[in-house]
């Protein structure tokens, strides 16, 4: 998958300011000096984590690992547990090399259909793997969310919008007719992520698969231990009481309580999300393949998913 350029329909009212314009139409030829800034910047970032991490391994602490998809509320998770006190954290997305995102000359989609990051986290997560080698006396203790998948579409696609999705027009979206958005986030966006992430991530990094093995979707959370891996598996629909309690439960030590981080608001151009999120209304169809999902059908019961599709179609009060 390609960038996509973009023009705004002619029924788009009011018109986007001038500026807006002229800074959408030089975001290309910006991409080369953003990729040598990244260049520059990433490697002293990715360093000193590599410093953290070693340093909390020969303090005799093996940090959770908060090991998730992007946007599915595991930041507050991994905050909670920052907090505490007694407990430290690696949060990272991805440990399979080929979802590692290079940066903005690279496709934001990997071959096996699955999106890819780019953070520091992800190289020195994966590199936790091997200095913790196999017959230590200490488990990855591991925590993952899963999270509608139609609500992480949505979140993902605005609040990495300005960095790829919607890097051609990211300044006049909120000008732009939400028809056009809707098609161009159903046309380019890579859908099936929630789902393909557990297959493709997960299992391949811990030999577990939930996808075939099951999950408690009435509780809504499910623990599972293969090898060094003792993992809780929780959706990102529990309240916050209740995901703390899981984890408590997980780790054996109070946790402080969960705050939300990390949202939308700070990076997503305005109103874009909500725009889309009741566009949506108008495509039953979308919603039910993304019900349908192998990861939906597992994570969520027949009437929990019903109830999903209710909520989505719902018209606004």
């Amino acid at each position: 998958m390609t960038l996509h350029s973009f023009t705004d329909s002619a029924s788009a009212s009011p018109r986007p300011p001038l500026g807006a314009v002229l800074r959408d139409a030089v975001e290309i030829l910006n991409t080369p000096f953003r990729h040598l800034q990244d260049a520059l910047r990433f490697p002293r970032s990715e360093a000193r984590a590599a410093r953290r991490l070693a340093a909390q391994l020969r303090d005799g602490l093996a940090p959770v690992i908060v090991y998730s998809a992007t946007k599915t509320a595991s930041t507050a998770v991994a905050a909670a547990i920052e907090r505490t006190p007694g407990l430290s954290v690696t949060k990272v997305h991805f440990l399979q090399p080929e979802h590692f995102w290079p940066g903005p000359l690279s496709s934001m989609v990997a071959p096996d259909g699955l999106l890819r990051h780019r953070a520091i986290e992800q190289r020195t997560g994966r590199r936790l793997l091997l200095l913790l080698p196999p017959g230590a006396d200490r488990p990855f203790h591991t925590v993952s969310v899963f999270r509608d998948p139609i609500a992480f579409n949505l979140s993902n696609y605005t609040y990495f919008g300005r960095a790829y999705w919607m890097r051609t027009f990211w300044r006049r979206a909120p000008w732009m007719s939400t028809d056009r958005l809707l098609n161009h986030f159903l046309d380019t966006f890579a859908h099936e992520s929630a789902s393909l992430w557990w297959t493709h991530e997960f299992k391949a990094t811990t030999g577990i698969d939930p996808l075939a093995e099951g999950f408690d979707a009435q509780r809504g959370w499910h623990r599972y231990r293969r090898g060094r891996f003792d993992c809780l598996v929780l959706r990102a629909d529990l309240s916050d009481e209740l995901k703390r309690e899981a984890v408590e439960g997980f780790l054996g030590v109070p946790l402080v309580p969960l705050q939300r981080e990390n949202q939308n608001e700070s990076q997503a151009a305005p109103g874009v999300y909500e725009r889309l999120k009741s566009a949506i209304r108008s495509r039953p169809d979308y919603v039910e393949r993304m019900m349908a999902l192998p990861a939906s059908r597992v994570f969520f019961t027949s009437a929990q998913r019903a109830a999903l599709t209710d909520r989505w179609l719902a018209c606004p009060k």
